[in-house]
This record gives C-alpha cells, sequence and structure tokens, in this order.
C-alpha cells in the first residue's frame, strides 16, 4: 500500500497503467507518452552505469533527439573518414596503425634521449672533486638542463658506477615548464659513513615545492618550482661538502 501511495502522490494520480510483457516483466507507468509508437522513430541507448546494489541506469534517446544523434555521430565519423583518408569500415586499423606508430615513435625518442643523458654524464664525470683527509670521497653535484626523470636517473646510473667508491652523485633538471626532477646515488661507501640518498634528496626537493625519497643508495624527487632548482642544487653540494668532510676526516 505504502508504495502505490507515494506512487499517487508523487504522480499526483489515484490510478496507474500496468504494462506486461508476459514472462519477461510487469511495469508501472505513468501514462503514454506517445499517441503511436511510429513517433518514437528511433531509439538508441548511449550509456549503461550501476547506481546501486543491482540497480543500472540506461540512458536513451529517442524521436528527435534521436536523428540529432545520429546526425552528430555522422559528422564525425565523416570527420575521420576526412582527417585520416580512409573509408567509415577503415577508421579503426587506421587508428590502431597510428597509435602503434606513435607508441614506436616514443620509445626512439626517449632512447635517443637516454643515450644523450649519458653522453652528458659522461662528460660531467670529470667535474667531479673529493673531499675529506682521512678517505678522498668523490663528490658530483650538477644541473642537466631539460632532461626527463628517467634519463636523468639512467645519467645518474652510469656516473656512480663510473666514479671509485666511495662517491655522491646529486643531479637535478627541468624536464617542462613547472617541473623539476632530482636524483641522489650513493656508493655504498658513502651509505656506510650514514649518509642515505632516500633522507637527503628530500629537504633539497623541498626547496623546489616537491618531495621524494627512496633507498639508501638511490632516490628520486620532483618539484614545482624550476626557479629555485639552482639554489637547491648549491644548498645540496654545500651539504655534502660539509657532511662528507666530517665524516672523512
Amino acid at each position: 500500500y505504502s508504495f502505490f501511495n507515494s506512487f499517487c502522490l508523487n504522480y499526483d494520480m489515484l490510478q496507474v497503467r500496468v504494462v506486461e510483457v508476459p514472462g519477461v516483466s510487469m511495469e508501472l507507468c505513468g501514462g503514454t507518452h506517445v499517441s503511436n509508437t511510429a513517433e518514437i522513430r528511433g531509439f538508441k541507448i548511449i550509456s549503461e552505469q550501476g547506481i546501486a546494489s543491482g540497480v543500472r541506469r540506461i540512458e536513451a534517446v529517442a524521436g528527435e533527439a534521436f536523428i540529432e544523434y545520429v546526425n552528430a555521430r555522422d559528422y564525425h565519423m565523416k570527420h575521420l573518414c576526412s582527417t585520416l583518408k580512409v573509408k567509415a569500415e577503415e577508421v579503426t586499423t587506421r587508428v590502431e596503425n597510428l597509435l602503434e606508430e606513435l607508441r614506436t615513435s616514443r620509445n626512439e625518442v626517449s632512447t635517443l634521449r637516454e643515450k644523450a643523458a649519458l653522453y652528458k654524464a659522461s662528460i660531467l664525470a670529470s667535474k667531479a672533486f673529493t673531499v675529506g683527509t682521512s678517505k678522498e670521497i668523490r663528490v658530483l653535484v650538477e644541473l642537466m638542463d631539460d632532461t626527463d626523470a628517467d634519463s636523468l636517473k639512467s645519467a645518474a646510473e652510469y656516473l656512480i658506477n663510473s666514479l671509485d667508491d666511495p662517491a655522491a652523485v646529486v643531479l637535478g633538471s627541468c624536464p617542462g615548464e613547472g617541473k623539476v626532477s632530482l636524483v641522489a646515488a650513493f656508493t655504498p661507501g658513502v651509505v656506510k659513513l650514514g649518509i642515505q640518498a632516500g633522507k637527503f634528496i628530500g629537504p633539497i626537493a623541498k626547496l623546489c615545492g616537491g618531495g621524494g625519497g627512496g633507498r639508501p643508495n638511490f632516490a628520486q624527487a620532483g618539484g614545482r618550482k624550476p626557479e629555485n632548482l639552482s639554489d637547491a642544487l648549491e644548498k645540496a653540494q654545500s651539504e655534502l661538502v660539509s657532511i662528507l668532510s666530517e665524516k672523512a676526516s
């Protein structure tokens, strides 16, 4: 009784129409909305989603909305065919081929960027300087322009493997507008002195409006203030020199 009472109150009616498809469904209907099914013209389901447990919402278009929907889709398909210079039935294949070509090109660009970063790293290796008296520790802190994060990581790995242990490397770059990438790599000899890359790089990254961390021997970080990167790298170098000089004296 409560359900029918609520239905009548919501629809301001005392009687409801019941529409039944035998063996399939029986539904309450507030009344017919067309005088003839021809008025519906076409019917197209455009979305379906779950809105609650066991309840799904289906959205569809019919009548004039159906015609507008079909015309819009037809317009976009013709535009795609014209742009891609293919027939409608060939659009999917063409798009898949373009995506594959894009993936291949991106991989090639990534490989070239990594090679360029390694070349820069090989030149930077000669700039490493030593600190400490009882034990010489090699230190290298450098800016690598617009090198992306992955290539910066590869460069740091190359340098830390090229420099004799103990060594500490910190690299920074601006891979894009409003982006900062930082990497810290320490050899086992530096880690044994009690200095961890993960803990060291965090405060440096904060100067660039970011943060990060990682393992004792290798850590990455990011930031949003490229204008502060030079000062951050200077801070990293001064702190490394101070700490390592004390540890190796």
